[in-house]
């Protein structure tokens, strides 16, 4: 699964969300337009699909592979922040890096905010889990739009962080198309 970015300002939802099947070929989801394609996600026993289009600070969720029950999962209602990358952990808790809030989130299948990291960056970008036992979770961020006087307050902007969160992520699993 993937989907495309027309990161622009007043950026308008031209975009997608799409699916590369194991014949290869490209398949349009049906899941509406966006603008900026994040949060790509699924439950461990892969029922539920996570995405979010970033600029509707709404992060959805449907039932997988018949992209029906179309629903919002979580809003952000603070002033700062806006959904980005997204990892499930064992779990099934969405644990979701937000642009522009300094933080990490995470959120139980019911849609509860379950815990929250403080990053030490403006513009957290990805999370994945790592290391021998999926124990680790790492944390990229960015500095993309950040002139120089914000990278001097920023001094963190770009780097990678680490946090051990309590829950272990799960393997992500191995595109099986044609060979």
């Amino acid at each position: 699964m993937f989907g495309t970015k027309h990161d622009v300002e007043d950026a308008q939802a031209l975009g997608g969300f799409y699916r590369l099947n194991r014949d290869l070929s490209l398949e349009r989801l049906p899941l509406g337009h966006c603008a900026i394609s994040n949060s790509i996600g699924f439950s461990p026993d892969g029922a539920t699909m996570y995405y979010c289009d970033s600029p509707t600070r709404q992060i959805r969720a449907c039932d997988y592979p018949t992209f029906s029950s179309d629903r919002v999962f979580v809003e952000l209602t603070d002033a700062t922040g806006v959904p980005d990358g997204s990892i499930v952990d064992a779990e099934g808790g969405l644990w979701n890096a937000q642009w522009g809030g300094v933080r990490v989130v995470r959120y139980a299948p019911d849609g509860r905010e379950t815990a929250r990291i403080d990053v030490p960056t403006a513009q957290p970008s990805c999370v994945a889990f790592g290391g021998p036992d999926f124990a680790a979770l790492y944390v990229t961020s960015a500095r993309i739009g950040l002139d120089d006087h914000a990278l001097q307050s920023d001094a963190h902007a770009g780097g990678v962080f680490l946090a051990t969160p309590g829950v272990r992520g799960v393997a992500e699993a191995v595109f099986a198309g044609k060979a």
